[in-house]
């Protein structure tokens, strides 16, 4: 599998701008609260990634119970809002509003520039190299934002786009640009995209499942998500200020996304971890909470050394898998039924 190193001058404050992430983080665990707020409700779950029952408590937040599987350390919620309830929240929520009208219109340009055009790039390269060019259809799962479409569309790969289940209030924007919406499936797709789906869906091994579902043969599925693997989120643990309930439910490790994806029956083309932020968002953690300890050498690294030796040590987490932003290309291989 494919390893790759990326330097784009990306930083946190252009796609997560403070005041929008804190806004949103406040809204998410009030809303959490409120719809959740049953502990009777919660259903318990094995493991999302390999489906291991075998697991101790890793921490808590906001009163959920973050679990870690023995088998593949991936880190997950259990017990967890079921599934019809999740579907309720991303309806009906304060969150899921700002996220729409706020969070996603006020960095879609930043997002475009930095993360969305690269990502199209990728996905357009990996089209030409391995997919199914007969099949000329994009589908996008859980949409919340137009700005991919417009990147994939210039890209001249695809007849069709369409959005499935994406994020109310994007109906009249999608459709602007061609796009038909779908609250079920497409078939005979040729590229998939779900991009950070697969830490808030109840169950990833039926997203990863259903997107096999809808590929024509050799058709590719792209995603993305956080993985607990990840620099920041070892160092940080329980403290890191951007995970919380339900947009993370899954932080599975990088073993533990090779075995999802194999377990729903794709093979694997590229699983990297290309993040550019994790030394930042460690040294933004501490400096914004005194209870953060970090060890010292990497205190060391932080405050001693140049960004000249914090990019190459961020190149060094990208080449050995070990940044928390991961990316995955697979495929749809003969032999599996639709």
């Amino acid at each position: 599998m494919k390893r790759v190193v990326i330097e784009s001058g990306l930083h946190d404050s252009a796609i997560r701008p403070q005041t929008l992430l804190s806004e949103f983080r406040r809204l998410s665990i009030e809303d959490a609260k409120s719809f959740f707020s049953d502990p009777k409700e919660l259903v318990e779950v094995a493991c999302p990634a390999c489906d291991s029952d075998q697991c101790h408590e890793a921490f808590q937040k906001e009163g959920f119970h973050f679990q870690e599987c023995e088998e593949c350390k991936s880190v997950y919620v259990s017990p967890r809002p079921s599934k019809v309830a999740l579907a309720h929240y991303y309806q009906k929520s304060n969150a899921t509003q700002y996220r729409v009208e706020h969070f996603q219109r006020e960095t879609a340009e930043a997002r475009r520039k930095y993360l969305l055009r690269a990502l199209s790039n990728w996905l357009g390269r990996i089209v030409d190299e391995k997919g199914n060019v007969q099949s000329r259809i994009f589908v996008d799962m859980g949409s919340n934002s137009s700005v991919l479409f417009d990147e994939i569309q210039r890209l001249g790969l695809f007849d069709s786009s369409y959005a499935v289940n994406p994020l109310p209030g994007l109906d009249v924007e999608l459709a602007k640009i061609g796009v038909t919406i779908s609250q079920g499936g497409v078939s005979g797709a040729g590229v998939i995209s779900a991009l950070h789906q697969l830490e808030n869906q109840f169950s990833p091994f039926d997203m990863v499942k259903a997107a096999g579902d809808m590929l024509s043969i050799n058709g590719l599925f792209f995603f993305t998500t956080r993985t607990i693997s990840g620099f920041d989120l070892q160092m940080l643990w329980a403290k890191a200020p951007y995970i919380f309930v339900p947009e993370h439910l899954n932080l599975l490790s990088v073993e533990g996304i090779d075995r999802l994806v194999h377990r729903a029956g794709l093979n694997i083309i590229e699983l990297s971890t290309p993040g550019q932020l994790d030394l930042e968002l460690t040294a933004q953690a501490r400096e914004a909470d005194p209870s953060v300890e970090l060890p010292n050498f990497i205190e060391y690294l932080i405050e001693q050394r140049d960004k000249l030796a914090h990019n190459d040590f961020q190149a060094y987490l990208q080449k050995h898998r070990l940044s928390s932003h991961v990316r995955v290309a697979a495929y749809r291989r003969e032999g599996i039924d639709a």
